[in-house]
């Protein structure tokens, strides 16, 4: 089955728009140094994923902006979103960061794989794997928490309560419900691919 171009573009853009307005959302009450963190990591993003796609590790069939090698406008909205909810929400503690990131690291490959997998075509993997997706993604995220701890000041943050992810709190159950449902269906796509 061949999903229409105008669906893939629909798809495309509603995932542009919410980050565009999710951005806007987080930086709304700091906008100076949530401005220079979203675009450093936008242009960290733009730079790496042209790098990736030069080196032959894969590439976007479908893009909003055809002509380009990269999805440019997606590169430069729905990845310095997830930075900005990383930074802005993930708790103090590194020891509850960490389930925090687990949690949004297995959504976006879930994502991912579904762009891989599904008939939209948004990429293709060539030298590259889901593991290579994954490892990359956590090295991003947690570089640009580091990177936001040091633009974005203390009260700028809203970090989660850190007794959230305590057993049987509503961040405990959210990122184990993430976790079940992102591990099973990691199960289903190494059985397609094993067959």
């Amino acid at each position: 089955m061949i999903v229409s171009l105008p669906v893939v573009w629909a798809v495309e853009l509603l995932a542009v728009t919410l980050s565009v307005v999710g951005s806007f959302w987080i930086a709304k009450q700091h906008v100076r140094t949530y401005a220079v963190l979203y675009a450093f990591s936008a242009v960290t993003g733009i730079v790496l994923c042209l790098a990736f796609v030069y080196a032959g590790f894969y590439s976007f069939p479908v893009k909003l902006v055809p002509y380009t090698p990269i999805p440019l406008v997606e590169m430069a909205t729905v990845i310095p979103f997830f930075v900005l909810f990383g930074v802005k929400y993930s708790p103090e503690s590194w020891a509850w960061k960490l389930p925090f990131y687990f949690a949004m690291v297995q959504l976006i490959m879930l994502f991912e794989l579904v762009a891989l997998v599904s008939p939209l075509s948004l990429i293709d993997y060539k030298k590259w794997d889901v593991w290579d997706s994954y490892t990359a993604w956590w090295l991003y995220l947690l570089f640009f928490e580091w990177v936001g701890g040091k633009i974005v000041p203390p009260k700028a943050r809203s970090p989660l309560a850190s007794s959230s992810f305590r057993y049987g709190r509503w961040g405990w159950m959210i990122v184990h419900a993430i976790a079940m449902t992102t591990v099973f269906l990691a199960g289903v796509y190494a059985g397609w691919n094993i067959k």
